[in-house]
């Protein structure tokens, strides 16, 4: 039966083989007193041409005082095998934001995140900022 299956040219993966697509993100943080340092590194990896394969890594610091926290974070991200018309290969980010605790568990958060992107890619001739984001959220603890 196997000759037969193999003659006819059909070939069938193992579930392991299967599942090629992989990614992982990793992340630690190191706090000494009010001061923190914190890094995270990604990578994703697939056969599919519009996803294609990706490295990412961010490391930031921050330092707390009584009610508030303040942050700054560098990131950068390349993409390999990736069709440039739909995603530039290199970017770097700076992410500056901060917390305000408004009572023991809970706090507002805000921020800035500026996204400088390598060799663009300019697809549509207009004047829209997609590189730049201000957000506010709020933060509980439990």
């Amino acid at each position: 039966m196997r000759t037969r299956v193999a003659e006819a040219g059909v070939t069938s993966a193992s579930p392991v083989t299967a599942l090629t697509p992989a990614s992982y993100n990793l992340g630690a943080a190191v706090g000494w007193r009010r001061f923190a340092v914190s890094g995270d590194v990604a990578k994703t990896e697939s056969r599919d041409p519009a996803i294609g394969k990706s490295e990412a890594a961010v490391v930031g610091v921050s330092y707390s005082l009584k009610r508030f926290t303040g942050r700054v974070a560098l990131g950068a991200e390349r993409n390999r095998d990736r069709a440039p018309a739909i995603r530039d290969r290199e970017n770097v980010s700076v992410d500056v934001g901060g917390a305000f605790n408004l009572t023991r568990r809970i706090a507002v958060t805000g921020g800035v995140r500026y996204n400088i992107e390598r060799d663009r890619n300019v697809v549509v001739n207009d004047n829209r900022s997609d590189s730049k984001a201000v957000y506010v959220g709020t933060a509980f603890k439990f």
